[in-house]
Protein backbone atom coordinates (compact mmCIF):
# COMPACT_ATOMS: atom_id res chain seq x y z
CA UNK A 1 0.00 0.00 0.00
CA UNK A 2 1.55 3.42 -0.51
CA UNK A 3 1.74 5.66 2.03
CA UNK A 4 2.99 8.68 0.52
CA UNK A 5 2.35 12.30 1.80
CA UNK A 6 0.20 12.94 -1.59
CA UNK A 7 -1.83 9.76 -1.10
CA UNK A 8 -2.86 10.78 2.55
CA UNK A 9 -4.36 14.13 1.53
CA UNK A 10 -5.53 12.85 -1.31
CA UNK A 11 -7.56 11.03 0.57
CA UNK A 12 -8.40 13.23 3.24
CA UNK A 13 -9.74 15.48 1.31
CA UNK A 14 -11.57 13.28 -0.96
CA UNK A 15 -13.36 11.83 2.82
CA UNK A 16 -13.71 15.30 4.29
CA UNK A 17 -15.27 16.57 0.96
CA UNK A 18 -17.82 13.52 0.60
CA UNK A 19 -18.59 13.98 4.49
CA UNK A 20 -19.09 17.17 4.35
CA UNK A 21 -22.28 16.92 1.88
CA UNK A 22 -24.18 14.03 3.56
CA UNK A 23 -26.43 16.66 5.08
CA UNK A 24 -27.46 17.59 1.66
CA UNK A 25 -28.35 13.75 0.61
CA UNK A 26 -29.98 12.32 4.03
CA UNK A 27 -33.60 11.76 3.17
CA UNK A 28 -36.31 13.32 5.41
CA UNK A 29 -37.46 9.85 6.19
CA UNK A 30 -34.14 9.48 8.07
CA UNK A 31 -34.65 12.58 10.69
CA UNK A 32 -36.37 12.80 13.75
CA UNK A 33 -35.40 13.61 17.72
CA UNK A 34 -34.91 11.67 20.94
CA UNK A 35 -31.99 8.86 20.90
CA UNK A 36 -31.04 5.16 20.01
CA UNK A 37 -28.76 3.24 22.14
CA UNK A 38 -25.45 1.25 20.79
CA UNK A 39 -23.56 -1.20 22.35
CA UNK A 40 -19.71 -0.82 21.68
CA UNK A 41 -16.70 -2.48 22.27
CA UNK A 42 -14.35 0.75 22.35
CA UNK A 43 -11.17 1.21 21.25
CA UNK A 44 -9.89 2.00 17.93
CA UNK A 45 -13.31 0.60 16.42
CA UNK A 46 -15.36 2.65 18.36
CA UNK A 47 -13.06 5.97 17.20
CA UNK A 48 -13.74 5.41 13.78
CA UNK A 49 -17.33 4.59 14.01
CA UNK A 50 -17.51 7.91 16.27
CA UNK A 51 -16.03 10.00 13.41
CA UNK A 52 -18.06 7.87 10.54
CA UNK A 53 -21.47 7.22 12.11
CA UNK A 54 -22.36 8.46 15.35
CA UNK A 55 -21.45 12.24 14.92
CA UNK A 56 -22.64 12.47 11.10
CA UNK A 57 -25.90 10.79 12.04
CA UNK A 58 -26.69 13.13 14.79
CA UNK A 59 -25.95 15.85 13.02
CA UNK A 60 -28.15 15.26 10.08
CA UNK A 61 -30.95 13.63 11.59
CA UNK A 62 -30.79 15.37 15.10
CA UNK A 63 -31.25 11.81 16.93
CA UNK A 64 -28.71 11.42 19.81
CA UNK A 65 -26.19 8.59 19.74
CA UNK A 66 -26.33 7.11 23.26
CA UNK A 67 -22.90 4.12 23.88
CA UNK A 68 -23.11 1.46 26.04
CA UNK A 69 -20.97 -1.46 26.61
CA UNK A 70 -20.85 -4.43 24.66
CA UNK A 71 -21.84 -7.27 27.09
CA UNK A 72 -23.76 -10.02 24.86
CA UNK A 73 -25.31 -11.73 27.59
CA UNK A 74 -26.51 -9.34 30.11
CA UNK A 75 -28.59 -7.88 26.75
CA UNK A 76 -30.03 -11.30 25.97
CA UNK A 77 -31.34 -11.51 29.35
CA UNK A 78 -32.94 -7.88 29.10
CA UNK A 79 -33.83 -8.64 25.83
CA UNK A 80 -35.65 -11.76 27.30
CA UNK A 81 -37.76 -9.98 30.14
CA UNK A 82 -38.44 -7.49 27.64
CA UNK A 83 -36.59 -4.48 28.53
CA UNK A 84 -33.82 -4.40 26.60
CA UNK A 85 -30.76 -2.68 27.54
CA UNK A 86 -29.93 -1.65 24.17
CA UNK A 87 -31.41 -0.88 20.90
CA UNK A 88 -28.21 -1.73 18.44
CA UNK A 89 -26.26 -4.64 18.86
CA UNK A 90 -22.92 -6.11 16.63
CA UNK A 91 -22.97 -9.91 16.45
CA UNK A 92 -20.94 -12.07 14.78
CA UNK A 93 -22.25 -13.50 11.67
CA UNK A 94 -22.40 -17.01 13.22
CA UNK A 95 -24.35 -15.85 15.94
CA UNK A 96 -27.44 -14.58 14.38
CA UNK A 97 -29.33 -17.99 13.59
CA UNK A 98 -28.76 -18.18 17.33
CA UNK A 99 -30.24 -14.48 18.19
CA UNK A 100 -33.07 -15.29 16.03
CA UNK A 101 -34.00 -18.66 17.53
CA UNK A 102 -33.80 -17.13 20.82
CA UNK A 103 -36.50 -14.83 19.52
CA UNK A 104 -34.26 -11.67 20.52
CA UNK A 105 -34.26 -9.78 17.50
CA UNK A 106 -36.82 -7.59 15.16
CA UNK A 107 -37.33 -8.05 11.38
CA UNK A 108 -35.06 -4.82 9.68
CA UNK A 109 -37.14 -2.56 7.92
CA UNK A 110 -35.55 -1.74 4.97
CA UNK A 111 -38.26 0.17 3.70
CA UNK A 112 -35.97 2.92 5.40
CA UNK A 113 -33.23 2.78 3.01
CA UNK A 114 -32.82 4.27 -0.07
CA UNK A 115 -33.13 2.16 -2.98
CA UNK A 116 -29.78 2.31 -4.27
CA UNK A 117 -27.94 1.82 -0.69
CA UNK A 118 -29.68 -1.66 -0.76
CA UNK A 119 -29.28 -2.46 -4.01
CA UNK A 120 -25.75 -1.71 -3.69
CA UNK A 121 -25.29 -4.22 -0.61
CA UNK A 122 -24.62 -7.82 -1.20
CA UNK A 123 -27.54 -10.13 -0.23
CA UNK A 124 -25.56 -11.88 2.31
CA UNK A 125 -25.48 -8.82 4.15
CA UNK A 126 -29.10 -8.07 3.73
CA UNK A 127 -30.70 -10.73 6.19
CA UNK A 128 -34.15 -10.17 7.05
CA UNK A 129 -32.88 -9.79 11.10
CA UNK A 130 -29.49 -8.38 10.15
CA UNK A 131 -27.68 -5.56 8.10
CA UNK A 132 -24.12 -6.64 7.67
CA UNK A 133 -21.64 -4.45 9.50
CA UNK A 134 -18.27 -4.81 7.81
CA UNK A 135 -16.21 -7.31 5.88
CA UNK A 136 -12.98 -8.93 6.34
CA UNK A 137 -10.96 -12.25 4.85
CA UNK A 138 -10.08 -15.53 6.12
CA UNK A 139 -6.68 -16.32 3.71
CA UNK A 140 -3.32 -17.54 2.95
CA UNK A 141 -0.46 -15.93 4.28
CA UNK A 142 3.03 -16.41 3.58
CA UNK A 143 6.69 -15.64 4.60
CA UNK A 144 8.56 -14.08 1.38
CA UNK A 145 12.10 -15.33 2.71
CA UNK A 146 10.74 -19.41 2.16
CA UNK A 147 8.39 -18.06 -1.12
CA UNK A 148 9.84 -15.26 -2.84
CA UNK A 149 7.17 -13.04 -4.66
CA UNK A 150 9.22 -13.00 -7.75
CA UNK A 151 9.41 -17.37 -7.51
CA UNK A 152 6.99 -20.22 -7.02
CA UNK A 153 4.85 -18.64 -4.42
CA UNK A 154 1.66 -20.30 -2.76
CA UNK A 155 -1.53 -18.50 -4.48
CA UNK A 156 -4.59 -20.53 -3.12
CA UNK A 157 -6.00 -23.33 -0.82
CA UNK A 158 -5.00 -26.19 -3.23
CA UNK A 159 -1.19 -24.96 -3.27
CA UNK A 160 -1.63 -24.58 0.63
CA UNK A 161 -2.49 -28.37 0.76
CA UNK A 162 -0.11 -29.35 -1.38
CA UNK A 163 2.85 -30.03 0.62
CA UNK A 164 4.66 -31.89 -2.73
CA UNK A 165 5.10 -28.54 -4.70
CA UNK A 166 5.31 -26.35 -1.70
CA UNK A 167 7.01 -27.87 1.09
CA UNK A 168 7.14 -26.17 4.35
CA UNK A 169 5.21 -26.31 8.02
CA UNK A 170 1.38 -24.52 7.68
CA UNK A 171 -0.47 -22.56 10.41
CA UNK A 172 -4.11 -23.87 10.74
CA UNK A 173 -6.84 -22.63 13.06
CA UNK A 174 -7.75 -24.59 16.07
CA UNK A 175 -10.99 -26.46 16.74
CA UNK A 176 -12.71 -23.08 18.66
CA UNK A 177 -11.92 -21.20 15.80
CA UNK A 178 -12.55 -23.27 12.88
CA UNK A 179 -15.25 -20.94 11.58
CA UNK A 180 -13.41 -17.36 11.31
CA UNK A 181 -10.75 -19.57 9.89
CA UNK A 182 -12.46 -20.92 7.45
CA UNK A 183 -10.92 -24.59 8.60
CA UNK A 184 -12.99 -27.04 6.98
CA UNK A 185 -13.92 -24.29 4.09
CA UNK A 186 -10.03 -24.34 3.02
CA UNK A 187 -9.96 -28.15 3.23
CA UNK A 188 -12.15 -28.67 0.85
CA UNK A 189 -10.99 -25.89 -1.74
CA UNK A 190 -7.89 -27.32 -1.23
CA UNK A 191 -9.34 -30.56 -2.17
CA UNK A 192 -11.04 -29.00 -5.44
CA UNK A 193 -14.01 -28.28 -4.59
CA UNK A 194 -15.44 -25.86 -6.63
CA UNK A 195 -16.26 -22.38 -5.21
CA UNK A 196 -20.16 -22.00 -6.20
CA UNK A 197 -20.56 -25.79 -5.07
CA UNK A 198 -18.85 -25.66 -1.70
CA UNK A 199 -21.90 -26.01 0.98
CA UNK A 200 -23.16 -27.64 2.40
CA UNK A 201 -20.24 -28.57 3.40
CA UNK A 202 -18.69 -32.24 3.06
CA UNK A 203 -17.16 -32.45 6.26
CA UNK A 204 -16.00 -36.30 5.36
CA UNK A 205 -14.26 -34.78 3.14
CA UNK A 206 -13.11 -32.01 4.69
CA UNK A 207 -11.60 -33.87 7.89
CA UNK A 208 -10.08 -36.27 5.83
CA UNK A 209 -8.07 -33.82 3.79
CA UNK A 210 -7.03 -32.06 7.42
CA UNK A 211 -6.04 -35.55 8.57
CA UNK A 212 -3.22 -35.91 5.82
CA UNK A 213 -2.19 -32.75 6.43
CA UNK A 214 -1.90 -32.89 10.03
CA UNK A 215 2.04 -33.70 10.34
CA UNK A 216 2.72 -30.72 8.20
CA UNK A 217 1.08 -28.27 10.89
CA UNK A 218 3.28 -26.41 13.09
CA UNK A 219 0.85 -24.50 14.73
CA UNK A 220 -2.47 -24.61 15.20
CA UNK A 221 -4.12 -21.32 15.83
CA UNK A 222 -5.94 -19.44 18.96
CA UNK A 223 -5.69 -15.67 18.39
CA UNK A 224 -5.73 -13.66 15.75
CA UNK A 225 -1.95 -12.27 15.49
CA UNK A 226 -1.12 -16.17 15.87
CA UNK A 227 -0.98 -16.75 11.88
CA UNK A 228 1.43 -13.83 11.21
CA UNK A 229 3.58 -14.38 14.31
CA UNK A 230 4.03 -18.07 13.50
CA UNK A 231 5.79 -16.50 9.87
CA UNK A 232 7.52 -14.14 10.86
CA UNK A 233 9.08 -16.22 14.41
CA UNK A 234 10.01 -19.08 11.06
CA UNK A 235 7.32 -21.35 13.49
CA UNK A 236 5.29 -22.35 9.86
CA UNK A 237 5.48 -21.17 6.85
CA UNK A 238 2.77 -20.44 5.54
CA UNK A 239 -0.19 -19.80 7.57
CA UNK A 240 -4.62 -19.36 7.66
CA UNK A 241 -4.64 -16.15 8.69
CA UNK A 242 -6.75 -12.62 8.64
CA UNK A 243 -5.85 -10.08 5.92
CA UNK A 244 -6.00 -7.27 8.30
CA UNK A 245 -3.27 -8.72 10.42
CA UNK A 246 -1.31 -9.21 7.54
CA UNK A 247 -1.41 -5.87 6.32
CA UNK A 248 -0.78 -4.77 10.22
CA UNK A 249 2.48 -6.83 10.27
CA UNK A 250 3.69 -5.64 6.93
CA UNK A 251 3.62 -2.29 8.23
CA UNK A 252 5.93 -3.09 10.37
CA UNK A 253 8.18 -4.85 7.79
CA UNK A 254 7.61 -8.25 8.39
CA UNK A 255 8.37 -10.18 5.26
CA UNK A 256 4.98 -10.95 4.76
CA UNK A 257 2.82 -11.96 1.53
CA UNK A 258 -1.19 -12.83 1.20
CA UNK A 259 -3.16 -14.31 -1.68
CA UNK A 260 -6.86 -12.70 -2.43
CA UNK A 261 -7.06 -15.93 -4.03
CA UNK A 262 -10.25 -18.18 -2.37
CA UNK A 263 -10.28 -16.10 0.36
CA UNK A 264 -13.81 -16.12 2.24
CA UNK A 265 -15.18 -13.19 3.24
CA UNK A 266 -16.28 -12.89 6.09
CA UNK A 267 -18.65 -10.38 8.37
CA UNK A 268 -20.99 -9.95 11.70
CA UNK A 269 -24.14 -8.10 11.59
CA UNK A 270 -25.71 -4.86 13.26
CA UNK A 271 -29.04 -6.27 15.03
CA UNK A 272 -32.22 -4.38 16.38
CA UNK A 273 -33.27 -6.18 19.76
CA UNK A 274 -36.75 -7.30 20.14
CA UNK A 275 -39.21 -4.60 21.83
CA UNK A 276 -36.19 -2.25 20.89
CA UNK A 277 -37.65 1.01 22.91
CA UNK A 278 -36.47 3.04 20.17
CA UNK A 279 -36.78 1.01 17.52
CA UNK A 280 -37.88 3.60 14.50
CA UNK A 281 -34.78 5.35 15.11
CA UNK A 282 -32.62 2.05 15.15
CA UNK A 283 -34.10 1.52 11.21
CA UNK A 284 -32.84 4.99 10.70
CA UNK A 285 -30.00 4.97 12.31
CA UNK A 286 -28.71 1.34 10.46
CA UNK A 287 -30.33 3.41 6.64
CA UNK A 288 -28.19 6.05 7.39
CA UNK A 289 -25.22 3.95 8.30
CA UNK A 290 -25.51 1.39 4.55
CA UNK A 291 -25.17 4.65 3.05
CA UNK A 292 -22.04 5.01 0.67
CA UNK A 293 -20.52 8.16 2.02
CA UNK A 294 -20.25 7.06 6.01
CA UNK A 295 -19.10 3.69 4.70
CA UNK A 296 -16.50 5.03 3.13
CA UNK A 297 -15.15 7.07 6.20
CA UNK A 298 -15.45 4.06 8.22
CA UNK A 299 -13.37 1.97 6.13
CA UNK A 300 -10.69 4.92 6.24
CA UNK A 301 -10.78 5.06 10.11
CA UNK A 302 -10.49 1.37 10.55
CA UNK A 303 -9.23 -0.81 7.05
CA UNK A 304 -12.45 -2.60 6.58
CA UNK A 305 -14.31 -3.70 3.69
CA UNK A 306 -17.61 -1.68 3.58
CA UNK A 307 -20.49 -3.49 3.17
CA UNK A 308 -21.83 -0.59 0.28
CA UNK A 309 -19.64 -1.24 -3.11
CA UNK A 310 -20.08 2.07 -3.74
CA UNK A 311 -17.76 3.52 -1.23
CA UNK A 312 -15.09 1.54 -2.55
CA UNK A 313 -15.29 4.25 -5.58
CA UNK A 314 -15.08 7.12 -3.14
CA UNK A 315 -11.50 5.23 -1.63
CA UNK A 316 -8.36 6.30 -3.21
CA UNK A 317 -7.58 2.96 -5.66
CA UNK A 318 -4.65 2.01 -3.63
CA UNK A 319 -6.41 1.76 -0.71
CA UNK A 320 -9.65 -0.13 -1.98
CA UNK A 321 -7.84 -2.52 -3.77
CA UNK A 322 -6.70 -3.99 -0.31
CA UNK A 323 -9.91 -4.39 1.03
CA UNK A 324 -12.07 -7.50 1.00
CA UNK A 325 -15.16 -6.90 -1.74
CA UNK A 326 -13.88 -4.29 -3.03
CA UNK A 327 -14.57 -5.06 -7.04
CA UNK A 328 -10.63 -5.75 -8.23
CA UNK A 329 -11.18 -8.57 -5.09
CA UNK A 330 -14.15 -9.93 -4.73
CA UNK A 331 -14.29 -11.84 -8.27
CA UNK A 332 -11.83 -14.52 -6.40
CA UNK A 333 -13.39 -14.50 -2.67
CA UNK A 334 -16.56 -16.95 -1.13
CA UNK A 335 -19.10 -15.61 0.93
CA UNK A 336 -18.92 -17.90 3.87
CA UNK A 337 -22.45 -19.44 4.73
CA UNK A 338 -23.59 -18.64 8.46
CA UNK A 339 -27.03 -19.92 7.53
CA UNK A 340 -25.05 -23.29 6.93
CA UNK A 341 -22.95 -23.66 10.26
CA UNK A 342 -26.29 -22.59 12.54
CA UNK A 343 -28.44 -25.14 10.64
CA UNK A 344 -29.94 -27.54 13.23
CA UNK A 345 -29.64 -31.44 11.88
CA UNK A 346 -31.35 -34.61 13.26
CA UNK A 347 -29.97 -34.63 16.83
CA UNK A 348 -30.77 -30.76 17.38
CA UNK A 349 -27.24 -30.15 17.45
CA UNK A 350 -25.97 -27.50 14.75
CA UNK A 351 -23.57 -28.35 12.08
CA UNK A 352 -21.23 -26.39 14.41
CA UNK A 353 -22.03 -28.57 17.38
CA UNK A 354 -20.94 -31.51 15.60
CA UNK A 355 -17.73 -29.89 13.44
CA UNK A 356 -16.51 -28.87 16.47
CA UNK A 357 -16.91 -32.34 17.82
CA UNK A 358 -15.61 -34.31 14.79
CA UNK A 359 -12.45 -31.83 15.24
CA UNK A 360 -11.34 -31.82 18.42
CA UNK A 361 -11.72 -35.33 18.80
CA UNK A 362 -9.25 -35.65 15.10
CA UNK A 363 -6.54 -33.40 17.00
CA UNK A 364 -6.93 -35.02 20.15
CA UNK A 365 -5.41 -38.32 17.75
Amino acid sequence: MKTTTNLAFSMAFLLSTTLAAQSEEVSSKLKGSGEVVIETGGGTFEAAAKKAFYDPFTRDTGIKVVLVPEDHAKLLTSVKIGQPANDIADIAGGELTSWVAKDALEKIDYSYFAGETSAKIPPEMRNEFGVGDYLWSSLIAYNTKKFPEDGKHPKNWVDFYNVKEFPGKRALSKCEKMVDGGLLEGALLGDGVPSDKLYPLDMDRAFAKIKALMPDVGRWLVAGADGPQSLIDGEVDMASTYNGRVVAAKKQGAPLEMSWDQSLLQHGYWVVTKNSPNKENAMKYLAYIARAEPQAAFAEGIFYGPINSDAYKLLPKELADLMPGSPAIIKNQVFQNYEWWGKAVSDGRTNYDVALDRCVALLSQ
